[in-house]
C-alpha cells in the first residue's frame, strides 16, 4: 500500500533545514554502508557472475581464451542446455497442478474454511499479477548464479465492477506482485547469511527520471531535483563489460531501495536525543538525494526480499548455481570444440613457407581458387605449404561426448541431446524413465530449498499484506497456517495413497472409515478443496434434536414399512409355495396320464401283434394243410397207380 511521506501527499514547496540536512545524514549513511557491502560482493562474485552470463548466453570476450594461440570464439551450449533444463523441471515440477500451493490452518483452529477461501483468493490473485512468470525468472536466475532472489511490492490497481443499474465504476485495491532481482543488483550486509538476520539489503536499479518526478508529485517520495545517473557504474547484462551508448538526457536515476535497521535519530522528524535502531524502508537516488525513510509499515515488520540458494552452500548466503557445477567441464568442452576449428583452419587455408630472395616485391600468399603465383624459379623449390595432421574425426566425437556427459553429470540436468552411440541410455523408453526419476533424486535438495525459503515465505508474506491491506478481501481471522507447495505436495500425495489402500480394507461401518475419509478429503490439494471440506463436515456434524426427532420417527417409520413389506413377502411367499404345489400335483397328474396313455397305446401294439402273429400261423397250418393235402392225393395216386398195374 502506498505510504504518505512525512511532509503530506502533495508537498513539493522545499523542506526545513533540519530535514534537508537529516535527510543527507541518512543518505550518507545508508549509502556508505551499501558501497561496503558491493564492494565486498564484487570483489569476489563480479567476474564469476559475468563469466557465468557468458557461458548462459554464448557471449565471447578476449578474457575467455584457454590459449593465447586460440581463435575460435565458440561457446558450446551443453552449460546453457543444463540450465534450461533444470529450470524447466523445476517450473514442471511447480506448477504441474493448478492449486501449485496448498494453505491449511493451524492445528488449534477447528475452522479451516477461511484456509482454503484465502488460498483460492490468493492463486487468483497471483494469476492477476503475473507472479508465476515472476517465479520462473527467479529460478532461472537461481540456476544461473546460484541464488534466486524477488522482491514484492505492494501496488495499487484499479479494477470496474458493474453496478445494478449496468453501470461500471472503478473500484482500487491492493494487489502484490513480484520483482525478480539479479544478483549484480542486489547488495546484502557482508557478515548475514541470510535476509533475516542481515543488518540490510538492497536493490540498485536504473529507473525512468519521469517516474520518479510522478511518485514525487503524488506525495510517495520526498520532492527533490533528481537528475540522469552520470556513473559508468550499471548494471551489465551481457556479461561482456559494454556500456549501453545512451544519451544521458535519456537516462534514468539510480534509485537504491534499502531495506534494513537505521539508526532512529536520522530518521526524518526524529528527536536529536533518540538512540537505537528502528527497521525501515528507504530509497536514495544518485547516492545522494533521499526519496523516501519510513519505518517498516508491515504487521510483522518483516522485510519484503526473499532469497533462496540453489543449491546450499554452508555459512553462505550466495549458492551455488549449475553454472559452478558445470563449469570445469564445459570450459573443457569449449577449448576442444575450439582447438579442432583451429586445427581445421590450419588444414584448410595452410601456412606457407618461401624462400624470399626468389619471391617478387610485397607477394600476396593468401590460398585461394584459382591463385597465381609468380616465382623466380620452380614454384616448388620456391613455396611451400606448412602442412599439420587432420584431426581425428572418430576421437573428436567420442570426446566431446565424454564432455558432455560430464557437464550433465556435474549439473545433474540429464538430457537426450547426447548421441547415441555415445549413450546407450538415450535409445529406450526405460532409460529416458530412469534419466528422468534420477533427476527428481538428485533435484530433491534444491525443490525443498525452493519450497522452504522461497515459495513458503512468498506465500505467508503476500497474505500477511493482504490481510493488512485489504482486510475485507483477506479477513485476518487467524495468522497462523502452514503452506504446502511442491515437494509438500508431492508428500500429501503419497500420503493419500496411502489413505485410500487403507479405506479398502476398512469397513464403512466403521468409526475409523468416516476418520480416513476425513483426512483424505482434507488432504487433497484438488481446486474443489472448499466443496469437499464443506461436505465432510456436513457429513460429520452431530444433528439438532428435531434432526434427531425427526430421524427416529424416520426410523419407525422405515421399520414399519420394513416389517409390513416383511408381512406381505410372507404371504407372498406363502401363496407362491401353494400355487408352486398345485402346479406340481397338475404335473404328476399329466404325467401319469401320459404314462397310462402309453401304456395303452403299448397294449394296442402288443394286440395288433399278436393278431398279425395269429394271422401269420393261420396262413401257415393252411400252408402245411395244403402240403398234407398234397402228400395224400400224391399217395392216393400211386395206390391207385399200383392197383392198376396189378390189375394189368
Amino acid at each position: 500500500m502506498a505510504i504518505p511521506n512525512r511532509f503530506g501527499a502533495n508537498d513539493n514547496k522545499s523542506m526545513p533545514e533540519s530535514a534537508s540536512h537529516s535527510y543527507g545524514r541518512l543518505a550518507a549513511w545508508v549509502t556508505a554502508r551499501v558501497q561496503r557491502g558491493r564492494d565486498v560482493r564484487d570483489e569476489f562474485w563480479e567476474h564469476r557472475w559475468e563469466e557465468a552470463t557468458r557461458l548462459w548466453r554464448g557471449f565471447w570476450i578476449a578474457k575467455d581464451k584457454n590459449t593465447n594461440s586460440e581463435r575460435s570464439k565458440i561457446i558450446t551450449p551443453a552449460l546453457s542446455q543444463a540450465i534450461e533444463m533444470t529450470v524447466a523441471e523445476m517450473e514442471e515440477a511447480i506448477f504441474s497442478r493448478k492449486a501449485w500451493v496448498d494453505i491449511e490452518d493451524d492445528l488449534e483452529d477447528q475452522q479451516r474454511e477461511d484456509a482454503i477461501a484465502s488460498r483460492d483468493l490468493l492463486l487468483e490473485d497471483f494469476e492477476l499479477a503475473d507472479v508465476k512468470s515472476a517465479i520462473s525468472q527467479v529460478l532461472l536466475i537461481g540456476a544461473i548464479y546460484g541464488t534466486g532472489i524477488a522482491k514484492m511490492s505492494v501496488q495499487i490497481i484499479t479494477e470496474y465492477m458493474r453496478t445494478a443499474e449496468g453501470r461500471t465504476r472503478p473500484v482500487k485495491r491492493p494487489i502484490i506482485t513480484l520483482i525478480p532481482i539479479r544478483p549484480d543488483e542486489f547488495i546484502i550486509d557482508p557478515a548475514a547469511r541470510n535476509v533475516d538476520e542481515a543488518l540490510y539489503v538492497a536493490h540498485e536499479m536504473l529507473k525512468p527520471i519521469h517516474g520518479i518526478r510522478e511518485k514525487q508529485a503524488a506525495g510517495l517520495y520526498f520532492p527533490g531535483n533528481v537528475s540522469a545517473w552520470n556513473s559508468n557504474e550499471r548494471t551489465d547484462p551481457t556479461g561482456t563489460g559494454d556500456t549501453r551508448n545512451i544519451n544521458k538526457a535519456d537516462e534514468g536515476a539510480m534509485i537504491l531501495e534499502y531495506f534494513g535497521r537505521v539508526p532512529r535519530n536520522l530518521m526524518p522528524n526524529a528527536n536529536g536525543d533518540e538512540r537505537g535502531m528502528v527497521e525501515a524502508i528507504v530509497v536514495v537516488a544518485n547516492e545522494t538525494t533521499l526519496l523516501k525513510a519510513v519505518e517498516n509499515p508491515f504487521t510483522y515488520k518483516d522485510r519484503p526480499v526473499i532469497a533462496y540458494q540453489h543449491e546450499t552452500v554452508p555459512g553462505e548466503f550466495w549458492g551455488r548455481s549449475v553454472t559452478e557445477k558445470g563449469y570445469n567441464a564445459q570450459k573443457a568442452l569449449d577449448a576442444e570444440m575450439r582447438a579442432r576449428m583451429d586445427a581445421l583452419a590450419l588444414t584448410t587455408a595452410p601456412m606457407m613457407g618461401a624462400d624470399v630472395t626468389r619471391l617478387p616485391r610485397n607477394p600476396d600468399l593468401r590460398v585461394r581458387p584459382g591463385k597465381f603465383f609468380l616465382t623466380r624459379g620452380r614454384p616448388s623449390e620456391i613455396i611451400e605449404p606448412v602442412g599439420f595432421q587432420n584431426p581425428s574425426i572418430a576421437a573428436q566425437f567420442q570426446q566431446t561426448g565424454d564432455l558432455e556427459r560430464m557437464v550433465q553429470m556435474g549439473t545433474g540436468a540429464m538430457d537426450s541431446a547426447t548421441p547415441n552411440n555415445i549413450s546407450r541410455r538415450n535409445e529406450t523408453a526405460s532409460g529416458m524413465g530412469m534419466m528422468q526419476g534420477g533427476f527428481i533424486k538428485r533435484s530433491k535438495r534444491t525443490m525443498y530449498n525452493v519450497e522452504r525459503h522461497f515459495l513458503d515465505r512468498l506465500v505467508k508474506k503476500a497474505l500477511w499484506r493482504y490481510q493488512q491491506f485489504d482486510p475485507r478481501r483477506y479477513p485476518a481471522q487467524d495468522y497462523k497456517f502452514t503452506v504446502h507447495s511442491t515437494m509438500g505436495m508431492m508428500a500429501k500425495e503419497v500420503e493419500n495413497m496411502q489413505l485410500a489402500q487403507m479405506l479398502q480394507f476398512t469397513p464403512p461401518e466403521s468409526p475409523a472409515h468416516g476418520i480416513i475419509l476425513q483426512a483424505l478429503f482434507e488432504n487433497t490439494v484438488s481446486d474443489h478443496k472448499a466443496v469437499l471440506h464443506q461436505a465432510i463436515a456436513e457429513m460429520n456434524k452431530p444433528p439438532s434434536e428435531e434432526e434427531q426427532a425427526m430421524q427416529k420417527r424416520q426410523q419407525d417409520l422405515a421399520m414399519a414399512m420394513a416389517e409390513a413389506t416383511l408381512a406381505k413377502e410372507q404371504a407372498e411367499a406363502q401363496q407362491l409355495r401353494i400355487e408352486n404345489e398345485k402346479l406340481q400335483a397338475e404335473t404328476e397328474l399329466a404325467l401319469a396320464k401320459a404314462e397310462l396313455a402309453r401304456v395303452q397305446a403299448d397294449l394296442e401294439d402288443d394286440k395288433v401283434e399278436i393278431q398279425a402273429a395269429n394271422a401269420v400261423t393261420g396262413a401257415e397250418k393252411a400252408r402245411q394243410a395244403r402240403d398234407q393235402n398234397e402228400v395224400a392225393r400224391e399217395r392216393n395216386d400211386i395206390e391207385r397207380r399200383k392197383i392198376n398195374s396189378n390189375s394189368n
